[in-house]
């Protein structure tokens, strides 16, 4: 780069970070599994550059790794179509794990690479969450998701968890009569199994229960509770400690909080300075592991204040904690595995490198780590990168007149050191709005937010009321207010980096996936004169029409976020869902819009797309529709991946600037 700046509009820099840089220039790292005896790491990994197939690597020393799982499978689950849990370590070192879209269970030798069919694959029966008798190893436990047809020909969705006996492959059932299951898991004597429940029209996040009992082979078991309440308290990540006793995490105190259960008391494990921290997330997918124990009386666990995650370590016997003072500030699901006492490994962000996986050696001063495996092919220029920061702001768009409240953000500025914008100007904005919705967005690093900053625009990533990293209580304001108080957030949000003129508040722009997808339709219309355009990928555009088509998991899940607890007529829960779907109020609308969307996505069908393409048409809206052959719930294929940030390239240059 120029030793003198050029100067040049904002949004116009010249970016050493293309679309290739996002598509098959990285992959994404979904899981690790180690083996404690012989010290090997197994790590899945999606690659946009096969089509987004789950490979299966043994990663080795000085960042290189060893394909082990042949071509033709790819190692990815799909129970509650978001998948998780997709394999597991046998203890006699083959990998357990399920193959999409034919599914069954297979048992691969990851050094000969031989893969052996435990379970004849049906495409109507998905598997995941697998966990291995300690002892008798040929039980193998597994969440199970049946696809059948009623009389009427209407879809039947049923959980369980079972047993599958690998010799035979015969699955008998071990929990059933719940609507969902998780985690089910054997005590290290083999003699007690876990496992996670809910009914609808509960998420796992809103009111789940764990339930112990002791293993009978080939019987249903009835299980004890041991914490959790229906729309009062949230558990996730159960897991056995070495001397049988059972750790969970539970929000009763409003938090994702470490608890213990002795066998006959389940107490909260009290870590003072971390009460407000949280120890577990929402679990669409299954598998979620982000605190391992070490030994029995010393845990790791990622501990998230402020969206923004931190390691620490947990000494059991004292109550007592340090942080590890590592850079890793994003920590997400199957993200820990146990190396030894004094060892682990760990898949995470700093706010200055992508995903990667680490191996963190303890210390008598600290920790120390390593690099194992890393997600892009070359680590942007430090001095390119522009560095998140987290916000608070005031809530002045809330129907609240008073605005009360404050709601959070990540806030990145342009950066890039060969440009300078002209004196006096400010840069256009971009705000995204993040998926769930009840997930969140870290400071981590993001190779797609760079792409932007790097070229002179403004980028905010908002924690809008509901999100999670903030609390039950954070995440609760949004039940009853969804398609309203998000979009309020993100008004104010931009109201706020106006008012702090950190950017041009004639140039703004509002993209969101998913759940944010929806929330881009949602803010067009209910603030049109803030936005200058919009892009949503793969949103909702007519609730009503999403309901009724929805698939299990999440079939219910708007109930909550739109209607709140009270009890509606259908007429009158129409005409609310009619009240928060833009496909009824592109009228409103003033903003250019682009549509991306995937042609086979079982979570939004393309047919939310469509309809808004055909309802600004007809009122005679900009609008343009894209729609990428093969493609579900999210990019996979590197074809998209770059197409996608080549079309929103060219849409941010003909709209913001």
């Amino acid at each position: 780069m120029s030793d003198v700046p050029q100067v040049a509009p904002y949004g116009k820099w010249a970016s050493p970070i293309t679309a290739e840089h996002l598509s098959g220039g990285s992959i994404h790292l979904e899981g690790v599994q180690v083996n404690a005896s012989t010290g090997q790491i197994w790590a899945l990994e999606s690659r946009p550059a096969e089509g987004g197939r789950f490979a299966i690597v043994e990663v080795l020393a000085s960042t290189a790794a060893r394909d082990v799982l042949p071509a033709e499978y790819h190692a990815m689950g799909t129970i509650h179509e978001y998948g998780g849990g997709s394999f597991a370590l046998h203890p006699n070192g083959d990998l357990i794990f399920t193959s999409h879209p034919t599914n069954g269970v297979f048992a691969l030798d990851p050094q000969s690479g031989t893969v052996r069919t435990i379970g004849i694959p049906d495409a109507s029966v998905r598997f995941g969450n697998f966990h291995v008798h300690p002892r008798t190893h040929e039980w193998i436990l597994a969440v199970r998701e049946t696809h059948t047809k009623d009389s009427r020909a209407q879809a039947v969705v049923t959980n369980t968890v079972v047993a599958i006996h690998a010799a035979t492959g015969r699955v008998c059932t071990v929990a059933e009569g719940a609507d969902f299951y998780q985690h089910p898991q054997f005590s290290p004597d083999g003699e007690k199994v876990c496992w996670i429940q809910w009914d609808h029209p509960d998420m796992p996040w809103t009111g789940s229960v764990l339930h112990v009992a002791t293993w009978e082979a080939e019987k249903v078991l009835t299980g004890t509770v041991v914490s959790g309440r229906a729309a009062v308290e949230s558990i996730c990540q159960p897991r056995w400690g070495p001397d049988g006793t059972l750790f969970f995490v539970s929000d009763k105190t409003g938090y994702w909080q470490l608890y213990r259960f002795d066998g006959n008391e389940a107490r909260r494990i009290d870590l003072r300075g971390l009460e407000t921290a949280e120890f577990g997330s929402r679990e669409p997918c299954l598998g979620n592991c982000t605190y391992v124990m070490l030994d029995e009386r010393t845990v790791i666990a990622s501990a998230t204040r402020n969206a923004t995650s931190d390691l620490v370590l947990i000494n059991l016997e004292t109550s007592s904690w340090k942080s590890l003072s590592l850079d890793l500030v994003d920590i997400q699901r199957n993200a820990l595995a146990r190396v030894s006492s004094t060892c682990f490994v760990v898949i995470g962000s700093t706010r200055a490198a992508p995903q990667a996986l680490y191996r963190v050696d303890i210390t008598r001063d600290g920790a120390s780590e390593e690099l194992l495996r890393a997600t892009v092919e070359r680590p942007l220029p430090s001095e390119l990168i522009s560095q998140a920061r987290h916000i608070t702001y005031p809530r002045t768009y809330s129907k609240d007149p008073s605005g009360s409240g404050t709601a959070h953000a990540m806030f990145v500025a342009p950066k890039n050191p060969a440009f300078q914008a002209p004196e006096g100007t400010l840069p256009p904005l971009i705000v995204w709005m993040h998926g769930g919705p009840t997930t969140h967005v870290t400071p981590a690093l993001s190779l797609a937010t760079q792409f932007w900053t790097s070229r002179g625009y403004a980028y905010v990533l908002v924690n809008h009321v509901g999100s999670t990293g903030y609390g039950r209580g954070y995440r609760a304001l949004l039940d009853g207010e969804w398609g309203v108080a998000d979009i309020a957030d993100a008004a104010s949000c931009v109201a706020y980096l106006a008012s702090e003129r950190l950017i041009d508040a004639a140039k703004v722009g509002i993209v969101g996936e998913s759940a944010g997808g929806y929330a881009v339709l949602q803010a067009l219309y209910t603030y049109p004169e803030i936005w200058t355009a919009g892009v949503s990928l793969y949103g909702i555009s007519s609730l009503h029409r999403f309901a009724e088509i929805t698939h299990k998991f999440e079939s219910h899940y708007i109930l909550g976020l739109v209607l709140g607890d009270g009890e509606w007529s259908d007429e009158a829960r129409h005409a609310v869902y009619r009240s928060r779907s833009a496909y009824y109020h592109v009228d409103k609308i003033r903003a250019p819009l682009l549509l991306l969307q995937g042609d086979v996505d079982t979570i939004v069908p393309v047919s939310q797309a469509t309809q808004m393409e055909e309802a600004m048409n007809q009122a005679g809206k900009q609008v343009e529709v894209v729609i990428f052959e093969g493609e579900g719930h999210g990019w996979h294929m590197e074809g998209t991946m770059k197409a996608s940030m080549e079309l929103q390239t060219e849409f941010w240059a003909k709209t913001l600037l």
